[in-house]
């Protein structure tokens, strides 16, 4: 998913690339390739004149130390992602100025000498993105407007060092951090021009390092995009997470001696046995609860959740469940929408339930039982539920049809009926539609990475076109970025509920503090988080929040077993077929 751009090419940055030649890894590949595609300019290849004999992998391991031998050896022949596959790109840099320069060594760090410096600065460079060289110090730090950009694949408050992506599987760490920074003199002191939180793979260290650096290569594009964009314009918001380095001290990683190793090889297995022992033999239960209270009262009041205060609505058959709740209120009764999904068919639909209060209270609610209101005949969920003029619309969750679609319901029937297409060719998970100072606001997470990755639209009015945010994906953090019910205001601040699936999926609601929503900018914070309801039988997860007018809603999770479920996940790992269900 890209954005459509529209700056003006006098805004489009010159950038060079420091390398070892014109071999580049594939995330590298990509991410030069992404610079080009939005018009920023490769000018510059600053190439490490230090050449090396080509020699065997072999003879390559034979020289590495003896003591971290099982890490090189495992890294070479069962570690390595597609990502780090070697990519010439040659013909791809033919016209491309390159500049050989050697370094002298002071320590550990890497110093260019003056003329090479003066002759990268002739070539009025906005940035530089380091793909080669060491630690590099001194006056190539200040040789372009913008400075060096360089990655690291871990959190930097947490992890120094490296390797990427290995200490949060070897410490259980479910957060897997990831920077773009601008270097500065200080050691592991850059400020932080990108940054992205996704959950650790801990079954594969392969996989977890494939989702590292596949996500993070798009990051350069995004700063330059932004950068590019005229600074006297008052919609700029500056380079996103921005932050000064942070002062604590944290530990520095290195490779894993072979003892380190062995336990890491040991790990892994462990780890595999376990994801595979819960996707055949675990499958997840979810139910609807109601609170008797308006959800900024729930949302930025309790603190946490209690079996006494809620009611939950009767559980459908062993074989399914009911999820994502969303409603509104019609002659005085609660009509609630809701997911309900089949282990036995592999498919969901909304169904709508009626609860009617009793007059000892919504304790003791009558519940009707749960009614089809909008079928498709393929999977749909997350009926988000809205109204505007009187009329109730249903917004849900379709990416098999690669569309994101708007419903209305028909009082008559009590069924929703297709009113228009919002986005089409978009694989969008979790749509949360809503209207906010003047405008109609859209967000989702995409089918890729459903649980990071968050996108926004707009549009004029609900009848309009939506366009892209200038900076899609507006935030990538598994903690706080896929949509997690209504987003409300209370005392003129807008709060979004996001789910937290850091830990498990639909772990926990991340309530999130909207600073900034404008068609150029949007920066939030998350001020709290949701835990699931201690005490109840959904007790494993929680990952959606929705209001309808003084009710809040609110959904649960468990584990079962199902044989349904089973038969599903041996038919998908067997033939690699999937239900899509997310």
């Amino acid at each position: 998913m890209h954005n459509d751009l529209n700056i003006e090419k006098s805004h489009f940055l010159r950038f060079g690339v420091l390398c070892n030649g014109s071999v580049f890894q594939r995330w590298q590949a990509d991410a030069l390739n992404e610079l080009r595609c939005h018009g920023h300019n490769l000018v510059l290849l600053i190439d490490d004149a230090r050449k090396t004999p080509e020699i065997s992998r072999f003879r390559r391991l034979l020289r590495k130390k003896r003591d971290t031998f099982l890490f090189t050896f495992s890294d070479n022949r069962f570690f390595k992602p597609a990502a780090k596959q070697d990519v010439d790109l040659h013909k791809d840099l033919v016209g491309i100025d390159t500049l050989s320069c050697l370094v002298s060594k002071k320590g550990f760090s890497e110093y260019f000498n003056e003329g090479d410096v003066s002759a990268i600065r002739e070539y009025r460079l906005d940035f530089i993105l380091r793909f080669g060289f060491n630690i590099i110090r001194g006056e190539i730090l200040s040789a372009a407007r913008f400075g060096i950009w360089s990655f690291h694949h871990d959190d930097e408050k947490i992890y120094r060092g490296g390797p990427p992506g290995f200490w949060e599987i070897y410490r259980g760490d479910p957060l897997n951090g990831a920077i773009l920074q601008r270097l500065t003199d200080t050691l592991d002191g850059g400020i932080i021009l990108q940054k992205g939180y996704l959950k650790t793979i801990m079954h594969s260290y392969r996989e977890n390092l494939q989702q590292l650096l596949t996500v993070s290569s798009s990051w350069p594009a995004r700063v330059a995009d932004e950068l590019s964009k005229d600074l006297s314009d008052s919609g700029y918001c500056g380079v996103p997470l921005a932050e000064a380095p942070g002062k604590d001290k944290v530990p520095l990683y290195k490779v894993p001696g072979n003892l380190q190793m062995l336990k890491f090889l040991i790990l892994l297995l462990k780890n595999r046995i376990l994801f595979t022992y819960r996707d055949l033999f675990t499958a997840e239960i979810w139910n609807v609860g109601i609170i008797d209270k308006p959800i900024h009262e729930v949302a930025l009041g309790m603190e946490k959740f209690h079996e006494r205060d809620f009611t939950w609505i009767p559980p459908v058959a062993s074989s399914g469940y009911l999820a994502d709740p969303s409603g509104f209120v019609e002659a005085g009764r609660l009509h609630i929408l809701a997911e309900e999904y089949h282990y036995a068919t592999q498919k969901a639909h909304i169904s709508g339930i009626i609860a009617k209060n009793t007059p000892e209270g919504f304790r003791t609610m009558n519940f009707g039982k749960p009614a089809g209101v909008l079928d498709e005949g393929s999977h749909l969920s997350y009926p988000y539920v809205f109204k505007h003029n009187d009329v109730v619309y249903c917004v849900p969750e379709s990416f098999r049809s690669s569309q994101i679609t708007l419903y209305r319901r028909d009082p008559a029937t009590g069924k929703f009926i297709r009113e228009r297409t919002l986005l089409d060719h978009t694989k969008a998970v979790d749509p949360t539609l809503f209207f906010f100072d003047g405008t109609w606001w859209l967000f989702f997470t995409s089918r890729e990475y459903s649980n990071s990755h968050l996108y926004l639209y707009h549009a004029p009015e609900l009848t309009g076109e939506f366009k892209p945010h200038r900076f899609n994906p507006v935030k990538t953090d598994v903690r706080s970025a896929r949509p997690a019910g209504t987003p409300f205001l209370h005392e003129n601040v807008l709060y979004r509920p996001a789910q937290d699936c850091s830990v498990t999926y639909g772990g926990r609601i991340a309530i999130n503090r909207v600073l900034s929503l404008t068609t150029d900018c949007f920066s939030e914070e998350t001020i709290k988080y949701l835990e699931p309801v201690k005490g109840s039988l959904y007790d494993k997860g929680l990952h959606t929040i929705s209001s309808v007018e003084n009710y809040t809603l609110i959904d649960g999770k468990r584990y079962s077993f199902s044989r349904f479920s089973l038969k599903h996940q041996l038919r998908k790992k067997l033939t690699g077929k999937d239900s899509g269900h997310v």
